[in-house]
């Protein structure tokens, strides 16, 4: 008996469906691009289920013509490319020619049609892979296509299905994912009945994306927009400061040529941007728009299109690090304090609401006492028989709060006349006042109060001086390395980095250096560099970061450690010269609150 037979077209089909089609997202994604690729400029998404049961969309493009709809849903049937050289020229979103045919093999997929050429209407319907005749249809723009019962004829497929809640968030992400790419359409989304999603068009794609930035409570000001141009390609990116960020890389988002795909490099890329500004750990907000040259593009990788080819990715890598480092401004985070109020009602069972949480109201005897860290409004005293005396009080409680401001007045004057003096006879901008936990440096300058990371600042300048060769001192006696072929061949490529550490090497001859100069400040590091010298392997940047570590943070003034004025203040004069304080892992070192805050956490509202 034969082993080896052919698979029944039908089964083949499914199985070639997989490939494409993994869950109810799958097909909207391939809705959303013949939408778009048909140029409309309103689509709108529904489903039921979570899409299993059911996934509509409707678009008023340009319509399907009779005659191509008797082709549509055949297995590489596309209106996209018709030579093999246009797989290098490609302007849509499909292509392929293999998402209809997959869908409507594991799905019952109704397409109805109106084609703005021709003015007929038309409705085709694939049942699971069984065609029905082309029928005259009802519809008078656009095209609707919907795909019900998604694998109800492959149940160990629908089985994988997560839960539909699941399902329905996952589908609405994709019209976000969309969306973001094309802020001239409008996109709704509406799932069991129920709209969960209108963004209207909008003029820039810093307002598109902030439609999706708004939810997370991000603020526009916040928002940078960045725009450059290449030789073959264009970039814009919309990001946030360095205030906003999260835990993980799922917010940076990159889109080539209006498609998101998933390229780590260009993701790592917007890391290295923002490289000095976030701690260890934080990611930033971004997307990232490329248009490129589509002779350099190859997006025929994944059947999905999740992945891209780019010819020129190395110079596209270098223009979104430059265009960030460029373009986010570091910013001073500031302390504000944390007020609560309470109030005293006249009923002891009057409660109040306060963003939908019940707040008891208190009795006179238990309201707290005035803290450093909460304001309070009077209570509301209850009513008293009026005291006979009552205005001749009334007029010494006035007086009495006319004199003490005067007097405050006065001892401002005076105050103020004494900063003058001392400023000028000083000429010092700041005023330190101590060190906190052996930790915090704290200076006082213009009415604010500034908290210093004394370890974090004084890498910042080390490393400052590293940069400009400050301190830099020739070795009497040169420190002589040997080094194996490939080290041999780092060192000689990135030669540049060391010198601009002030670390100056000399090739002897095939894997022998010679250290020659170094800064003052590796004195007793020296054993360090040369084993790092000997191994390091990493690109330009992470070799720069990690010599930094060897050199500034070894040397630094620790957390923990006493200082001395004189040395505070030198530290705290240099940082206050800087223009972004931030150490070279991207701490910000600098913290600030102002006079004001500060007198308000103490109560003090005079």
């Amino acid at each position: 008996m034969a082993r080896i037979n052919l698979l029944d077209p039908l089964l083949s089909q499914r199985i070639a469906a997989g490939e494409v089609i993994e869950r109810p997202q799958s097909i909207l994604r391939e809705f959303l691009d013949n939408a778009i690729d048909a140029g409309a400029d309103e689509i709108r998404t529904s489903i039921d289920g979570g899409g299993i049961d059911r996934l509509s969309v409707s678009d008023n493009g340009s319509g399907i013509a009779r005659e191509d709809l008797k082709l549509l849903g055949n297995r590489h049937a596309t209106s996209k490319i018709h030579l093999p050289d246009d797989l290098y020229t490609i302007n849509t979103l499909g292509f392929r020619g293999e998402a209809l045919y997959s869908i409507g093999a594991v799905t019952k997929l109704t397409v109805e049609t109106h084609s703005a050429e021709t003015g007929e209407s038309s409705i085709l319907i694939i049942d699971n892979g069984r065609r029905s005749e082309i029928s005259d249809g009802t519809i008078e723009t656009g095209t609707t296509v919907t795909a019900e019962d998604l694998f109800i004829d492959i149940p160990a497929r629908r089985a994988f299905l997560k839960r539909s809640q699941t399902e329905a968030s996952m589908c609405r992400s994709m019209v976000v994912s969309k969306a973001l790419a094309f802020p001239s359409i409008r996109f709704t989304f509406s799932s069991d009945g129920a709209l969960r999603l209108d963004w209207p068009k909008a003029e820039t794609l810093k307002e598109r994306v902030m439609m999706l930035y708004r939810a997370e409570g991000i603020a526009d000001a916040d928002v940078y927009e960045l725009h450059s141009d290449g030789e073959d390609f264009s970039i814009d990116i919309i990001a946030g400061n360095q205030g906003v960020k999260r835990s993980d890389r799922k917010e940076i988002r990159i889109y080539v040529n209006g498609r998101a795909v998933e390229e780590y490099s260009l993701q790592q890329a917007v890391t290295y941007g923002y490289g000095e500004l976030l701690p260890g750990g934080s990611y930033p907000y971004a997307v990232v728009f490329i248009h490129d040259n589509p002779e350099l593009v190859d997006f025929n990788i994944h059947p999905a299109k999740k992945e891209v080819k780019l010819r020129n990715k190395a110079e596209i890598h270098h223009a979104i690090v430059t265009l960030i480092q460029n373009g986010i401004k570091r910013i001073i985070p500031e302390v504000s304090p944390i007020q609560k109020e309470f109030y005293l009602e006249e009923s002891k069972d009057a409660k109040r609401t306060e963003g939908g949480v019940n707040v008891s109201t208190f009795s006179q005897s238990s309201i707290p006492q005035r803290s450093s860290m909460s304001t309070f409004k009077e209570p509301l005293i209850p009513y008293a028989e009026k005291d006979k005396a009552w205005l001749e009080k009334a007029k010494a409680l006035v007086e009495e709060r006319e004199s003490r401001k005067r007097a405050e007045k006065e001892k401002q004057r005076q105050e103020e006349e004494r900063k003058s003096e001392e400023k000028a006879e000083d000429k010092i901008e700041f005023r330190y006042i101590g060190q906190a936990f052996h930790l915090f440096l704290i200076a006082e300058k213009d009415h604010d109060l500034y908290l210093v990371d004394q370890h974090a600042a004084h890498e910042r300048i080390l490393y400052d001086d590293l940069l400009s060769k400050k301190g830099v001192q020739p070795l009497l006696v040169p420190i002589r390395i040997e080094v194996d072929s490939l080290a041999d061949e780092f060192i000689e490529k990135n030669i540049g980095v060391y010198e601009n550490l002030g670390i100056t090497l000399e090739k002897k001859q095939d894997g022998i250096w010679e250290v020659t100069k170094m800064p003052a400040s590796c004195r007793s590091l020296e054993s360090e560099i040369i084993d790092f010298i000997q191994s390091a392997r990493a690109d330009g940047a992470e070799l720069e970061s990690r010599l930094f570590a060897i050199i500034a943070c070894k040397a630094a003034i620790k957390a923990g450690d006493d200082i001395d004025r004189w040395s505070a203040e030198d530290i705290l004069r240099r940082v206050f010269a800087m223009e972004e304080p931030a150490c070279p892992h991207g701490r910000t070192f600098l913290m600030k609150i102002s006079e004001k805050e500060l007198r308000l956490l103490a109560g003090r509202t005079g």
